[in-house]
Formats: structure tokens, C-alpha cells, sequence
């Protein structure tokens, strides 16, 4: 649940799926010729700072070095002294960039401090380097300390080539980081240089992938498996209309002899969001509703806690990650037992749009949710909306592709060849979890609580690549499969997000794909459109690097492209592994008896419910009522105490005590949203 700034600065929309963010392995911004550009000028440092204007489109700014960067619509340009400094629209966020002539990546971050805010003196948090990549000679990423009660973040970002660092300076609030971070992510991942150039496949042709290719990828996923220490995995590939490979690695748990095989299944999480997506289509081909069909319409009872949303959102609006209400996850993952379509449903109007309609990306499940419900009440508008959507599912995608291995009924699943899901603890030891684990997925089952198989998604790349036919017959109009790959918003530089897929280029060739994490599993899945060749990674592990540099690797033989797949991974798990040992050394699995003493009992918070903080059998827990696991008393960097969770799945969960009104409580941050615990009365 803890998020690494790192990820979410550069890369910061990369896990849709609902797993942690990837943390990439170096820049990667794009070659420019900068005809298009802005010019910004550089002024003597003791110029006074020019007025900012407000951008009323994106627009890409030129340094007097030549570099760019692009920034976007409604935030506010100023220069000064060769300072850029971007505020984003509501005020809460400044980032700085500056060129500083330098032998080392810290001293031109110390430089550009000194440019910027004179006297600079935070402690440093965390870094991180990264390697020569794409014209880099390299880049350094420090976030530094700050007041955990501030929830404020503070980091610098500094790109080398030749002795001239290009060096990026942000702070502001976390909450501004959750809603900005699409944008933020673009400004940064954007930057390039003379001389910098991303890696591009353009232009190259598809290598057919032979028995030898293939070999070669069966021995890179084996060895992958044990770098990424994942219990099992298995992969699918289809080429030319044809499925080429269908393969399981490992096993299905730990410590069992069971071999996960094709047709094993796995939760594939947030790639289910285009599954339901295609419902949406077999609905708009059916005549049932349009795209831009209000939702209320379909849904009557449908409501968010802002009216004027809820008049502007079409059927399409719940897909396109485009209506500026933020991702709210807690709620689903902490209250579920018992919890109805209708009720989850109902829940949505408490929530609040932090950013204007179609401003910018932010990844909503609930929404995804509410319209793969809505799209079920539209067939089957007698039935609850559970079961609407269940058997609107069976009949109008599953039935029609050959879809056989895939359910939404866990007690099917548990009885059929399926992988057990498995989670890190705060250690970073890999732990078999039970399925209950996932028993939150059922109540927003549209957003990506699937059980499938590799096999069974061959089916949906064979549709997606036929562009609606499969077999020879068609099942969706190949007007309303595209309509899905149409962008709806703005991602990054690179890709857009279009309804319940990701639209976009890799190396500069265009690919669709989606992610999926869940507590216990992680799923990739890409087609190439141009190309003709997909594929669909899947590992019974929660936020793992695997299917990622599978992907990658799939990739890297159809364009006989620069290995990289390997020593990315590599690179990755070090990394993760650094930052753990980092996390471990601020645990105190004993807290102190007099500090813990007044946070024993139970608490309740509005969304979030009833928690017991308590021993067990001499261990700390909390005990959330749908789920229990082990916590400790860690040390924040600033000094502030406070209580995380430690067991699987669930380990990083902060419980911060503060003082409010004369009375303790405990206070959950997760991006844009506090959640404050109070003592329970009863």
C-alpha cells in the first residue's frame, strides 16, 4: 500500500492494474527537433522573475540548451535567472527545472537547490541512480525528508549528458501529487536533449517467433522466475491469427508440486477492465444504449457526490479515466464482507471530483465498476446488479469468444486448476496467501475480479487483432472495438488512456495493453495492431516485476531489439530489495509498551469501518474484520512514530497517531484521501 515516490513521479500511471507503480529502469524521454517549441530565455540570476501566464493548451517549452519539455493546459509558466518553475492549477505544487554545468549528478542538484531556494537544506530520505540509457549518461532521484503530518513531498530529479545536468526541483503536497501525477509524469518523462534520442523499433520488421525464439523465451521466463523469486507463471502468444505458444512455469504454490499449466487460473485483475468494455460494445451494437448515452439513463440510481458529474457522465465516462474523480480504493479493500453491487454502487456518492472533467488521467475502479454493472442492467434489467452483470458477461463475451476457463465465482475457481495468490511481507519474503485474501474483487467484479487463463485470453487477443472476429465470425462491430482504442485522455508522453485499454507506442510502435494487480497476482497483456502478434504474461504474485520484463522480452524478439529485458528486472529487484532492507531497518516488530499502550483497542473510520489494534499469541496485529495481519512500530524519517502493518498481503499500511481536539486518533493517508480512526464506543 506504500507507494515509492519514484514510481509515481516518472512513471506514475504505469500500474492501472492496481498493483504498485513500476519503477523504471532509467529515462526514456523521446528525439525532438523542437520546430514546435516555445522558447524560454535564460535572464541573469539577479533578474527580477517575469509574470507567469497560465498555459491554455499543452505547449512544449525549449531551454537556451536546446532541451524540451511539455507542460500541460492550465498550469502556470514562470522564468527567472534561466528558472522555469511550473505551479500546477490549484497552487499546491511547484516544480523547478534548471541547467547546471557539473561533474556529478548531487552537485548539480546542490547547485540547483542553491539556484532556486538558497539555503536548502533537507535531509535526504532516499536516492536512487539509474544507468545510461536511451543518451543518458545516467540520472539521480532524491526525496528528501519531511513532516509526515505535512504529507508533503519534496524531491529532485536530475538528468546527466555530457557535464550539463538537466535538473528537476518539486514540492508541494502529496494530495496535488495523486491528482497532478499524469502531468508531472509528462513534463518529466518528456525531457529531452540534444543528443538524446528513445529507442526506437520504427520502421523494423516483425520477426516470425520460431522454435528458436521461443526457446529463447522459455529460458528467459524460467530464469525470471527465480530473479523475480515467483512461485509460478504461465504465458500465451498469438501471431499471424494463430496461437503460437500456450505455457506454464512453476507452480501453482509454494512448496506443493502442482505446475501451473494454460489453463490455470489466475485473478487477472484490471486487464478485465476491457473485458467489460467489450460488454459495453456488444451493448452499443445491440442497441441497448449509446457511448454517449447519459449513464443515469441506463442506471437511474446512479449518483456522485458532485450533481454536475453526475449530469455530464456518458456510458463512456466510466471507462476513460477522464472525469477527475481520484482513485478510492481503501474503501473496497477494507469493508467487502457481505457487501452488495447495489451497496458499492451506493457508496459513490461521497465521492468528489479533484480535478475538472477531462483535465487529466485519474484511474477510477468504481467507475469501471459502475459501468460494466450499468452495461449488465442493460441486458438483464430484472436481476440485481450482481447478477446482471454475471450473466450479460457468460452470454455476450465468454459464450461468443469460447471463453471456458473464466468466472467471476470464487467457489468455482477454488474447485478448478488454480494458482493460490502470494504477497510480500514487510521483509520481502514471498508468502502463499489464502484466496479469501482477494474476497474484496466480487463487489466491483467489473473492474477486474475475473478468474481466467492464458489460454482464454489468447481468445480476446485473437478478437482484439481481427478487430471483432474470431474464427471466422464476428462478435463485435469493428467500429465499436475500436471505439474502446479511441484516446480518451492523456497519460504521458507516450500513451493515452482509452476505455478500459492503454493506446499508445512502445519504442515508437503503436501497441494496446493493460495491467492487472490484485493482492496476490500480477497480469500484463499487449497486442501489437500493426504487427499482428500478442501475448499475456500472467504470475501468482502480488506486485511482481515479472510480467512486465516478459513483456518486454516478447517484444525484444519480434524486433530483434537490444536485450534489456534481463538486466531491467535484474536491476528492479535490487532496487526493491535496497528499499525494503531500508524500510526494515525503521521497524520495531516490539513497539514500546508506554507508546503503544494507548493505541490498543478498537477504532472506526467513515469508509474504512471498524479496526482492532490488538495482540495475538504475543504479536502485534491489526485486525480489520475482513482481514488480520501483523504490524510493528515504525520510524518515519522525520522521527514520527506510528503503527504499519507487516504480514501479507497487506504489509505497509501506516496508522499515524495524532492529537485532534484534545482526543488521539489514528490517521490512514493514501493519496489524495485521510481517513482519521477514532476510539470505537463500543
Amino acid at each position: 500500500m506504500r507507494t515509492r515516490t519514484l514510481a509515481v513521479l516518472v512513471s506514475v500511471t504505469a500500474a492501472c492494474g492496481g498493483g504498485s507503480p513500476k519503477t523504471p529502469a532509467g529515462p526514456t524521454p523521446p528525439a525532438t527537433d523542437g520546430a514546435d517549441a516555445a522558447v524560454v530565455d535564460p535572464q541573469p540570476a539577479n533578474a527580477p522573475p517575469v509574470a507567469a501566464r497560465t498555459l491554455t493548451a499543452e505547449e512544449k517549452l525549449t531551454s537556451a540548451s536546446g532541451a524540451t519539455f511539455e507542460v500541460a493546459a492550465g498550469w502556470s509558466v514562470a522564468e527567472a535567472g534561466g528558472v522555469v518553475t511550473l505551479t500546477e492549477p490549484e497552487g499546491e505544487l511547484t516544480m523547478s527545472y534548471v541547467e547546471v554545468e557539473a561533474a556529478a549528478s548531487r552537485a548539480a542538484i546542490a547547485a540547483a537547490w542553491q539556484r532556486v531556494r538558497p539555503g536548502f537544506a533537507l535531509a535526504e530520505a532516499e536516492a536512487e541512480d539509474a544507468p545510461a540509457r536511451d543518451g543518458w549518461d545516467g540520472a539521480t532521484q532524491i526525496v528528501y525528508v519531511t513532516p509526515a503530518a505535512e504529507q508533503r513531498v519534496v524531491i529532485a530529479i536530475a538528468f546527466g549528458k555530457g557535464s550539463t545536468w538537466r535538473v528537476w526541483l518539486l514540492d508541494g503536497a502529496q494530495a496535488a501529487l495523486g491528482r497532478r501525477g499524469a502531468q508531472l509524469g509528462t513534463a518529466v518523462g518528456s525531457l529531452t536533449a540534444p543528443g538524446v534520442a528513445r529507442e526506437s523499433w520504427v520502421g523494423r520488421p516483425a520477426r516470425p517467433l520460431d522454435a528458436a525464439r521461443l526457446a529463447e523465451l522459455d529460458a528467459f521466463v524460467e530464469e525470471a522466475l527465480r530473479t523475480a523469486d515467483a512461485p509460478g507463471a504461465a504465458v500465451a502468444i498469438v501471431e499471424g491469427g494463430k496461437v503460437i505458444h500456450e505455457r506454464g512455469y512453476g507452480v501453482r504454490e509454494l512448496g506443493k508440486p502442482a505446475k501451473v499449466g494454460p489453463h490455470t487460473l489466475f485473478l487477472t485483475g484490471s486487464t478485465g477492465k476491457s473485458l467489460t468494455t467489450l460488454l459495453m460494445a456488444r451493448a452499443v451494437d445491440a442497441g441497448r444504449f449509446g457511448w454517449d448515452t447519459p449513464l443515469t439513463t441506463v442506471l437511474p440510481t446512479f449518483a456522485l457526490g458532485s450533481p454536475e458529474v453526475t449530469q455530464a457522465m456518458q456510458v463512456r465516462h466510466t471507462a476513460c479515466a477522464c472525469t477527475g474523480m481520484p482513485r478510492q480504493d481503501l474503501e473496497m479493500l477494507f469493508e467487502y464482507a457481505g457487501v452488495t453491487a447495489e451497496q458499492r454502487l451506493a457508496s459513490l456518492a461521497t465521492m468528489v471530483p479533484t480535478t475538472k472533467f477531462g483535465e487529466t488521467f485519474q484511474y477510477s475502479n468504481l467507475l469501471v465498476m459502475t459501468g460494466g454493472y450499468a452495461a449488465g442492467h442493460a441486458f438483464f434489467p430484472k436481476l440485481g446488479l450482481g447478477a446482471a452483470y454475471d450473466k450479460a458477461m457468460a452470454a455476450q463475451v465468454f459464450a461468443p469468444l469460447g471463453m471456458k476457463d473464466t468466472t467471476y465465482d470464487f467457489k468455482r475457481a477454488a474447485k478448478a486448476d488454480h494458482a493460490t495468490p502470494h504477497a510480500r511481507d514487510a521483509a520481502g519474503a514471498i508468502i502463499a496467501v489464502p484466496l479469501a485474501t482477494e474476497a474484496w474483487a466480487p463487489t466491483v467484479r467489473p473492474a477486474g475480479g475475473q478468474w481466467s487463463s492464458v489460454h482464454d485470453y489468447t481468445r480476446v487477443l485473437l478478437l482484439e487483432l481481427g478487430r471483432g472476429v474470431v474464427d471466422g465470425k464476428r462478435v463485435v462491430s469493428e467500429a465499436n472495438l475500436l471505439a474502446r482504442r479511441a484516446p480518451q485522455v492523456k497519460i504521458d508522453d507516450e500513451r493515452a488512456y482509452g476505455l478500459g485499454l492503454v493506446v499508445g507506442t512502445t519504442a515508437g510502435v503503436p501497441i494496446v495493453e493493460h495491467d492487472g494487480g490484485t493482492a496476490g497476482f500480477t497480469t500484463s497483456y499487449f497486442w501489437l495492431p500493426e504487427h499482428g502478434v500478442g501475448a499475456v504474461v500472467v504470475v501468482n504474485a502480488g506486485e511482481s516485476p515479472l510480467p512486465d520484463a516478459v513483456a518486454r522480452r516478447i517484444r525484444e524478439l519480434v524486433f530483434d531489439a537490444t536485450p534489456r529485458a534481463a538486466t531491467d528486472l535484474a536491476e528492479g529487484v535490487a532496487r526493491r530489495r535496497a528499499a525494503i532492507a531500508e524500510e526494515v531497518a525503521r521497524l520495531a516488530p516490539t513497539p514500546d509498551a508506554a507508546w503503544l499502550a494507548p493505541l490498543l483497542g478498537a477504532w472506526t473510520a467513515p469508509g474504512l469501518g471498524r479496526i482492532e489494534v490488538r495482540r495475538d499469541a504475543g504479536a502485534l496485529v491489526v485486525d480489520a474484520g475482513e482481514w488480520t495481519v501483523r504490524a510493528a512500530e515504525r520510524t518515519a524519517p522525520d522521527g514520527t512514530h506510528m503503527l504499519v502493518t507487516t504480514g501479507a498481503p497487506f504489509a505497509g499500511l501506516e496508522l499515524v497517531p495524532e492529537d485532534r481536539d484534545g482526543a488521539r486518533v489514528l490517521v490512514v493517508h493514501d493519496q489524495q484521501h485521510a481517513y482519521v480512526f477514532t476510539r470505537a464506543t463500543k
